[in-house]
């Protein structure tokens, strides 16, 4: 089994992390070992380096909720997941032994660690947070299903469970805004309406399938925004009414 691994660390908080060489432990009952080919980077992750969650009792620790890889080994009663499979890393639970976080060393640092990680070249993690990549889907896709996409789209499909013919805002076009925006056009959504501070996001917006685009920067796009809807409203309104 790899024995040790280069990680990013977090050491204290709102300062940069810490680059460290950490032994890998012993796997328990529940754990896999995962070679990490990607690791996405998600706000809540950098809310949580600058302090945004409050105090932090568990430093050091590791950080990362959503990547890619393949299977290096696996510990006690693990049958979801075999040495060579490739995985998505996410941290939704899912099917399979719920184990805790790993525990690493370095010197006579004790690392700690969630039940799933990624900000490592090598990472221990539950089994429960682990799916097996499709074959057609490449690792730097995949990160996206780690959290981005089950994300958004869970929100859309799970919890806002849009008609067809209704309308929809989309505050923030970050990963989540644009897996919200992508199920909102599958599911039929009339008006998908795409609001963000970059031109760059609002242009990648219109080619997922935005019908109409703000730039929340702009004077006066609270006041468009009022106006296109009164208008569909109307419109509609009278197509009802004939």
């Amino acid at each position: 089994m790899i024995r040790s691994t280069k990680a990013a660390v977090l050491e204290a908080l709102d300062k940069p992390l810490s680059i460290k060489d950490i032994e890998i432990p012993n796997l328990l009952r529940g754990q896999v070992l995962v070679k990490v080919f990607y690791s996405g980077v998600c706000r809540s992750q950098l809310m949580e380096v600058q302090g945004g969650r409050g105090t932090d009792n568990w430093l050091p620790h590791l950080l990362g909720h959503e990547g890619s890889g393949i299977v290096v080994d696996v510990g006690e009663g693990v049958t979801k997941v075999k040495i060579g499979d490739e995985v998505i890393l996410g941290w939704l639970k899912s099917s399979g032994l719920s184990a805790p976080g790993a525990k690493y060393l370095s010197g006579n640092q004790v690392i700690n660690s969630g039940q799933v990680t990624t900000f490592s070249n090598y990472t221990v993690v539950s089994e429960n947070r682990l799916v097996i990549k499709p074959p057609s889907l490449s690792f730097d896709t995949a990160v996206l299903f780690g959290c981005a996409l089950p994300t958004g789209a869970g929100m859309v499909l799970n919890e806002l469970k849009p008609l067809v013919g209704q309308s929809v805002i989309v505050l923030g076009l970050g990963g989540i805004g644009m897996a919200a925006l992508i199920a909102l056009k599958a599911t039929g959504v009339k008006l998908i309406i795409a609001i963000d501070i970059s031109n760059q996001k609002l242009a990648l917006a219109k080619k997922l399938g935005a019908t109409h685009f703000f730039n929340s920067t702009q004077e006066g796009f609270r006041q468009a925004i009022m106006i296109l809807l009164m208008v569909v409203h109307s419109y509609v309104s009278n197509l009802v009414v004939k």
